[in-house]
């Protein structure tokens, strides 16, 4: 899925035939229709139906519809409110059936809490019709969706704008542990774990809250912002920098002269020679200053690439707890987990390219091993080779002292049972 901003296109993923025959999908330009809306959402339901059907189910594809689904409800989002107050701006629901018990009034500004639940309640209550096509209107479910995601967002602009308003009078970006603000970010994502996983528009609605959520409490939003205040910051310094190379060329360039003229016969000589050395002297100065600018100027770039580094880890924890949030995991929800670098196992060469489904299954590795994974308090065995176990270590960084330096990822002798307990804890703490 791709999109481009500057021209609104937003390209859907590839869909199966099966999914083509509920809706083709093709890619949104602008702000999406209520009808390209609907589509969407009526893929997601069916998609999220047979999630766990053997070789029909794909949760990647899933993960993919969903993030689609954000892409162009933000775009409505912006078409509507973009201009207006977020404090002025006025929600009105859509008009529900007489066979629901919920009412919804209008939202000014930000919702509270109550509201927003009274409106996923809504939602929830609705899509329990979605089998009776004379009780379930898509063009409504599509609505209400679209209601939720805009009031979720004018709730998380009020939050934004209160979070940098108290982090307006600083510019140093914190870095006083920037291990512990990845942990809190890690601990907001488990709040993930907790909520409700609701087939069809309604479940990705409130997962693209607590995404929200997570992004709020994680201060990305801080952090990008005090990045790109320590790049302009650089610019500024490099920018500087510049202007005292200049003048000091233009000092040598008049200390030149002055050599040519001290040639000249007479007491002038000697006054030139003092002048030049004044001059020189200020070359020096000037140079200095220019080096030390220059050394304080990759300080912040040094520090953009940490905030960076932060917001990177933040996100694979957000995208574990998506795939956690999802019922009904089993074994197979371990090749959805990204490592750091956005990396899969199936298309990463540092395992050669295999996914854990394949590897258990692989009966001509000789092994009998496995690894027991609890997820969602069920336990799973999956069975694993010694000899790929350092390949796995190091595409998920979470065990270099247990391979030997200066190898292909082989490991310590005798740590390889080390090993499975450390590849174990790791994958129960992404889907347990």
């Amino acid at each position: 899925m791709t999109s481009h901003p500057n021209g609104q296109l937003f390209t859907p993923p590839e869909l199966p035939s099966y999914l083509k025959n509920v809706y083709d999908l093709k890619p949104v330009v602008d702000v999406p229709s209520d009808d390209e809306v609907v589509g969407i959402l009526a893929v997601i339901r069916v998609a999220n139906q047979v999630v766990d059907v053997q070789d029909m189910g794909d949760p990647i594809l899933l993960a993919r519809l969903s993030e689609h689904l954000f892409n162009v409800q933000m775009a409505k989002y912006r078409s509507k409110y973009l201009g207006i107050f977020p404090e002025d701006a006025i929600f009105k629901p859509p008009a529900l059936p007489a066979h629901l018990s919920v009412y919804l009034t209008p939202v000014t500004g930000a919702p509270s809490e109550d509201e927003i639940i009274q409106v996923q309640s809504a939602i929830r209550s609705y899509q329990k019709y979605g089998s009776s096509p004379s009780m379930f209107d898509p063009r409504l479910d599509m609505e209400l969706s679209q209601h939720l995601f805009d009031i979720q967002m004018a709730r998380y602009t009020q939050r934004a704008r209160q979070s940098h308003t108290s982090s307006s009078m600083s510019y140093e970006l914190p870095t006083s542990n920037p291990a512990r603000k990845v942990q809190r970010s890690a601990d907001v994502a488990e709040e993930l774990h907790a909520a409700t996983n609701n087939a069809g528009s309604g479940s990705i609605v409130v997962d693209s809250n607590q995404l929200v959520h997570v992004l709020q409490d994680a201060g990305i939003c801080n952090a990008i912002e005090q990045s790109n205040r320590l790049a302009e910051q650089a610019n500024q310094l490099a920018k500087r920098s510049n202007q005292l190379i200049e003048r000091s060329n233009q000092i040598a360039e008049r200390s030149n002269q002055l050599v040519e003229q001290s040639g000249q016969p007479g007491g002038q000589s000697n006054k030139l020679f003092k002048k030049f050395n004044e001059l020189f002297e200020r070359f020096n100065e000037h140079l200095e200053e220019s080096n030390n600018l220059a050394e304080e100027s990759t300080k912040p770039t040094e520090r953009l690439g940490d905030a960076l580094e932060n917001i990177n880890r933040v996100l694979v924890k957000i995208q574990h707890a998506i795939i956690r949030n999802h019922r009904g995991n089993t074994k197979n929800a371990l090749d959805c987990l990204v490592n750091e670098r956005g990396e899969v196992p199936c298309i990463s060469d540092a395992v050669g390219g295999w996914d854990l489904k394949s590897l258990s299954e692989e009966r001509d590795n000789g092994t009998t091993k496995r690894i027991p994974i609890l997820i969602n308090d069920e336990e799973h065995n999956l069975r694993f080779p010694d000899h790929m176990l350092g390949d796995f270590l190091c595409f998920y960084g979470i065990g270099e002292e247990l391979c030997k330096r200066g190898t292909d990822n082989q490991l310590k002798t005798g740590m390889a049972g080390a090993a499975r307990e450390r590849l174990r804890t790791y994958w129960a703490s992404c889907l347990g």
